[in-house]
Parts: structure tokens; sequence; C-alpha cells
């Protein structure tokens, strides 16, 4: 297998994915959602983070799809920001990409609540952290992939900085 010359990221919700696209023209985030699910009309046109707390039907190209837009941003992107789960991460290792896991603090649920809640999530979604950060955050560091674990008070952007993935903006 040759090397791989992109970093392949997997972040937990509101880790500061979308924060990072914005400020580092080099880094992307293939968001699961465009993939994953098929939308109504209403839903095309509903915010984005509202959107996450709807019944959405699946898209039967799930997660093929997805696995292939991935190995599509890889080729133009130094750095690829990609949701987590099980599925993704099987299938990723299946299709020889590695993807690195961004593992939250299992006793951070209140701070990613707050970040929830500041982005404009509803009441279930903010239930959602609190119900399975600490079981998600289990299950992530049970993968084979390598990790990096995100802090109390740390976003996304601050540990790959501390892991030298992306460099400072100034």
């Amino acid at each position: 297998m040759t090397e791989q010359k992109s970093y392949v990221i997997s972040a937990w919700i509101c880790a500061g994915k979308t924060y990072i696209t914005k400020k580092y023209p080099d880094v992307i985030e293939v968001l699961s959602g465009d993939y994953k699910y098929l939308l109504t009309d209403e839903q095309k046109n509903m915010p984005s983070e509202s959107l996450k707390s709807t019944v959405r039907e699946i898209n039967p190209d799930w997660p093929g799809n997805y696995a292939d837009a991935v190995a599509a941003a890889m080729e133009k992107h130094p750095v690829v920001l990609v949701a987590p789960g099980k599925i993704i991460y099987d299938l990723l290792r299946e299709r020889g990409i590695d993807c690195i896991l961004a593992v939250p603090d299992m006793d951070s649920a209140d701070e990613y609540k707050r970040r929830s809640k500041q982005r404009g999530n509803n009441d279930a979604f903010l239930q959602r952290i609190e119900d399975n950060l600490e079981k998600d955050s289990k299950e992530m560091l049970a993968e084979p992939n390598k990790k990096i674990i995100l802090r109390r008070g740390e976003y996304l952007e601050d540990a790959l900085l501390r892991e030298g993935i992306i460099k400072a903006v100034k």
C-alpha cells in the first residue's frame, strides 16, 4: 500500500470541524448527511443544524457513496474531516484509508452540550449528547485506529495544532 498523503480525521459532534474548515483553506469536511440521507424539499430548505434532529430517509448508496467522497477529497486536500461512526471507520479501513479518531474526554458532556446549544441545536440533540458521549468515546477508543484525545476545554483545532497536523493561521 502506498503512503497516504492526506490526514483523515474523525471527530465527534461539536468538536469544531466546521470552524476549522472556515479558518484553514486546506482542510475540508465531508458532511455525512449529504451522502447518508435523501431529503424532502422542505428539509432541503432547513438550516443544517436544525436538520440534524429530523427524521430523514436513508440513501440506499450509503455508506459507499460517503467513502467515495472521502477518497475524492483526499486527492485535493491534505486534511479531510469525517463523521464519527464504526460503519465509517470499518469501510475506510477496508479501502486502505487510515483515519485518526479525535476522541472527546468522557467527562465533558456539559461542555459539548453548551457548544451544541450555542450553534442552535434543539433539546433532542442536546439530550443525544448527554446520552451518548461516554458510550461513543469508549467505542472510539476500542477501534484499532490512531487516536487523539480532545481534552476538556479543547476543540479539534487545538488538538490538531498540538499534534502538528495543522499549522496556526496568522
